[in-house]
């Protein structure tokens, strides 16, 4: 019997999913989600609990600290799921009102982006993955996702296919609200607002004064004091976060709001708030911006000052890289190839504004 040390099972277990021992462990992102990846495709469909216990339960003697190991099993599973490697659906024989809802593994699947790289989904039912040997090798591992490009001459997509691969277009996987204008996106929700009855006292709101520095987000929550017109707000709640709303002033007392999301809505509140919050800005004449500068090697990373919904920042985890640092709110580094395709997406889907000197590109 041959007795292996914690980092000698870390190492082994990693090549088993096909990653580098040498540059990731059992408890990196990447490691788990490969793990949840060979979890479903023996226990799927399965509810989501079920996936995590089957993925933190061999680990344990393996990491300090189980509890922390979980947490971050059960975010990289909802990131999975977000990113389109798992299907949610309620249990249909359960009751409706109590049944749990079912993962499903879904296919082995591909998005193209315009510069030729791929962005790989699903799950591979009998083996790591569902790419042959020359193209798994290729593969680049971040987190989560999973990414591919293409050598010269070299055409992804049509190669996927033949190996079976699903491709789904770039638009229904992201799932990002349609394109408009800042000055109708503000029109939707002022024809909402129009519509809600008058309002009484509502107590703690603040307001998102779009009048402050816009590289300054947290600054520019203000009290409403005698503030007169309409702001994205958060009003409080007797239990739990405060409530994401819509409201229309006059002297500092409410007139009317809205709770975000409204009625029919995809998004959460927060999300739909930030996007609202982008128009306004454009349409004041003062949009919020980003700058790009100098990555390592051949990549830049775009630098932004407020936040932005999820369906974004979903896409950058996909095609990018988060990139810490100061004097921002959040970074994205990203490959030159990727990069103008992201600038033509910030701008015309966040209405974002660049400020970067172009000599410093």
């Amino acid at each position: 019997m041959i007795r292996l040390s914690a980092q000698e099972v870390h190492a082994r277990k990693v090549a088993e999913l096909g990653l580098d021992p040498s540059a990731v462990d059992l408890r990196s992102i990447e490691a788990l989600a490969g793990a949840l990846r060979r979890a479903a495709s023996v226990l799927c469909p399965c509810t989501a609990s079920t996936l995590v216990r089957s993925v933190v339960g061999p680990l344990r003697g393996l990491v300090d600290d189980l509890a922390a190991i979980k947490d971050l099993v059960e975010d990289t599973l909802e990131a999975m799921i977000a990113h389109g490697d798992f299907l949610e659906q309620r249990d249909i024989e359960a009751d409706q009102e109590r049944g749990a809802a079912l993962l499903y593994a879904a296919p082995p699947g591909f998005v193209s982006r315009k510069s030729g790289a791929v962005i790989l989904v699903g799950v591979a039912s009998d083996q790591v993955s569902a790419l042959p040997d020359s193209l798994q090798l290729r593969t680049e591992y971040v987190n989560n996702v999973r990414r591919l490009s293409p050598v010269p001459g070299e055409d992804l997509r049509s190669d996927l296919k033949q190996h079976g691969l699903i491709e789904t277009s770039y638009d229904s996987w992201l799932r990002a609200p349609p394109v408009e204008t800042p000055a109708r996106r503000v029109s939707r929700l002022n024809s909402v607002l129009d519509a809600a009855p008058p309002s009484r006292d509502v107590p703690g709101l603040s307001l998102l004064d779009p009048q402050r520095p816009i590289r300054h987000y947290r600054g520019r929550w203000t009290e409403p004091r005698a503030k007169s017109g309409r702001f994205v707000a958060r009003r409080s709640q007797a239990y739990g976060a405060d409530l994401w709303c819509y409201a229309q002033l006059r002297d500092g007392n409410p007139e009317r709001i809205v709770d975000l999301p409204v009625a029919g809505s995809r998004w959460r509140g927060c999300d739909e708030a930030w996007h609202v919050q982008l128009a306004i800005d454009w349409v004041r004449g003062e949009p919020q911006e980003f700058r790009i500068r100098s990555g390592l090697g051949a990549t830049r990373v775009m630098e932004l000052f407020s936040p932005v919904p999820m369906w974004a920042r979903r896409r950058w985890d996909a095609v990018g890289e988060p990139v810490p640092g100061s004097g921002f709110l959040f970074a994205y580094r990203f490959a030159e190839a990727e990069l103008d395709e992201e600038l033509r997406f910030a701008r015309e889907a966040l209405w974002l504004r660049d400020t970067t000197d172009t000599l410093l590109r």
